[in-house]
């Protein structure tokens, strides 16, 4: 079976809604790699949203855009990064960051989650699949929630999803933040 190409036509999309994206958001995909939750989040906030690929592996990021083209998405606004973490985009402009298998490679996270509370708006959403914090981080998920905790976001609510990890479907946890 191509779970890529389920995942593509729509059971992305209803996942990212059942997250909490909607029409018109602006949204961080932050370590976007090809675009394995960029697309669908860019069809699912439509033509007046903007998807943010963020990501340091240039050859991922082309191949997303190619990938983006081929289907005609013009939302999505790609943002070469190199190790630094520095986002430049203006404070309080972003609906949703998505930080999905992404945060276990990150050295300074609280840079990572000072920076993203910045340009997120006031009661704006911050999703976290960390799906390598035990192995990685060390970490347990309660210790991952009071990390991003910290960082001056409150705790609305852990799903137990179906999420795409590389090219395969897999069950996991997805934290929801909330800034105040």
């Amino acid at each position: 079976m191509d779970y890529m190409k389920k995942w593509l036509d729509r059971m992305g999309e209803i996942f990212l809604i059942d997250i909490g994206i909607g029409q018109n958001h602006s949204v961080i995909d932050f370590g976007c790699g090809n675009g394995n939750y960029t697309i669908p989040a860019a069809k699912v906030v439509g033509a007046g949203g903007r998807v943010y690929a963020i990501d340091k592996n240039k050859e991922s990021l082309d191949k997303l855009m190619q990938r983006s083209e081929k289907i005609g998405l013009k939302n999505i606004k790609r943002i070469d990064v190199s190790e630094g973490i520095k986002v430049s985009l203006q404070e309080e402009s972003v609906d949703v960051v998505l930080l999905y298998d992404v945060i276990h490679l990150v050295g300074n996270r609280r840079k990572l989650l000072t920076e993203m509370h910045q340009v997120l708006k006031t009661n704006a959403l911050i999703s976290v699949y960390p799906k390598h914090h035990q192995e990685y981080m060390n970490m347990e998920l309660d210790d991952v929630k009071e990390e991003i905790k910290s960082a001056g976001f409150v705790f609305e609510r852990m799903l137990y999803k179906t999420l795409m990890h590389d090219d395969y479907l897999e069950q996991g946890y997805v934290l929801n933040f909330r800034k105040q």
